[in-house]
């Protein structure tokens, strides 16, 4: 907290406005109050507070600014806990973490203990970006290849704190501290419950802290957490990615019975590998869980086996017997192509014939009856040279074939004509 004038302030948890010591509650949202820093105070003469990241049970985590460093930003996790044991844990442990060098992981290069409150600090790296539970609460569960590509980093992340001499067990691994920057990197973040693991030992003080969904049973109370305690996080955490619902409550599960909603249940685009890979990182046994990280993401990164669904089977057809191929030997003959006045044609050519054929009877009637036996060869003719004319040239030919006609008959009647006339003059 900050003195302002004669005035103490505090930040608010959710909205970081600067509120009196004495409010129980933030005059700008009406969120109970914690008793937070101040925003503008500084610690250790060097990190100015701007405003609060986050806020847990057992901590919280600050926006601070380096002073010594031009104004440089950092992150600065303080935790509540002020007793004596739990300040020479944060020692030890503080030492350790700001050894640790990982591409997924924050550097912690300062650490200290206020004198006047007791409560401990680390600073570290400032990591810019949204969380993995506000990318999953604005876009909905991700698709298992970008769940998988974010979560793999922060299973290195893990397995580097789980080799560690002694391993570093985190115990506090969620949504919330898993930070995707904009280049799509991920980092493990707040390491304000992190511990060594010592065989045997008890979880101490502030590293027993937990977060529902996300701790696993041994982590409630005085239990004994070691590096599969980590691997239940992460199924968890690997859980909500995939179905954007947080598991029901470890403690519940043991009290209530196992009320673990299988992930395809919530999103059927989930593979059998993975699900099977979820639901064994979160059994409620230690013993029953992968006994490393790797052996977990080995067990995520098995090739997909999808899932049965039904498939459509056309009815078999009766086998058609196929039709001989004509013999590439035999010469066939091309039909001829079908004119696109061909209907007119036969159409007219047929009332022609018919009414033709009609006359040509008649005159045979006429001529048996005493008439005209030339008129009667004349009409044969003309009859006979159109007909040929028709099956040559079709319409032409029926034209040329009637002026032919015309003309050899107009012809030799013009010739009898003389020849009468001549005779007519002889016999005179």
């Amino acid at each position: 907290m900050k003195a302002q004038g004669d005035e103490v302030m505090q930040m608010c948890p959710k909205c970081s406005w600067n509120n009196f010591d004495t409010a129980k509650f933030c005059a700008n949202c009406g969120e109970p109050l914690r008793g937070l820093l101040g925003q503008g105070e500084i610690l250790q003469g060097r990190y100015r507070i701007i405003k609060v990241l986050g806020c847990g049970g057992m901590g919280s985590v600050y926006y601070a600014e380096d002073l010594r460093l031009n104004n440089r930003p950092v992150a600065v996790k303080e935790n509540f806990d002020s007793s004596p044991e739990a300040a020479s844990q944060f020692r030890i442990e503080a030492e350790l973490l700001a050894t640790l060098r990982h591409p997924n992981l924050p550097q912690v290069f300062d650490y200290f203990i206020e004198p006047k409150t007791g409560k401990q600090y680390l600073v570290m790296d400032y990591i810019a970006g949204d969380d993995l539970e506000d990318i999953v609460e604005k876009r909905g569960p991700l698709d298992e290849r970008n769940a998988l590509r974010i979560m793999f980093q922060v299973f290195d992340a893990v397995d580097y704190l789980h080799r560690q001499n002694p391993p570093v067990i985190h115990r506090d691994i969620k949504p919330s501290n898993i930070k995707v920057q904009p280049d799509g990197t991920s980092i493990l973040v707040d390491f304000g419950i992190a511990k060594r693991y010592l065989p045997g030992r008890e979880t101490m003080g502030a590293a027993a802290a937990v977060t529902p969904g996300y701790s696993p049973p041994e982590q409630y109370g005085q239990g004994i957490t070691d590096q599969r305690s980590d691997i239940y996080a992460l199924g968890a955490t690997l859980y909500f990615a995939l179905t954007g619902q947080v598991p029901p409550e470890a403690i519940e599960r043991v009290t209530h019975g196992d009320k673990l909603i299988p992930p395809s249940r919530i999103n059927p685009r989930v593979s059998m590998n993975v699900e099977q890979g979820i639901l064994k990182a979160m059994s409620i046994r230690p013993i029953d869980r992968f006994s490393s990280v790797m052996e977990f993401k080995q067990a995520l990164m098995m090739p997909s086996v999808s899932r049965p669904t039904p498939t459509y089977r056309p009815q078999t057809q009766p086998q058609q017997i196929p039709s001989p191929k004509p013999s590439p030997y035999r010469r066939h003959r091309r039909p001829r192509p079908v004119p696109s006045n061909y209907n007119l044609e036969v159409g007219t050519i047929g009332c022609i014939s018919t009414f033709a054929e009609i006359l040509l009877w008649a005159a045979i009637i006429w001529a048996i009856l005493g008439g005209c036996r030339g008129c009667l060869f004349i009409g044969f003719v003309f009859l006979l040279a159109n007909f040929l004319g028709w099956q040559i040239s079709g319409w032409t030919g029926i034209a040329l074939a009637t002026v032919s006609v015309w003309s050899i008959w107009h012809l030799i009647a013009k010739m009898a004509q003389k020849l009468v006339k001549i005779s007519g003059v002889t016999n005179s």
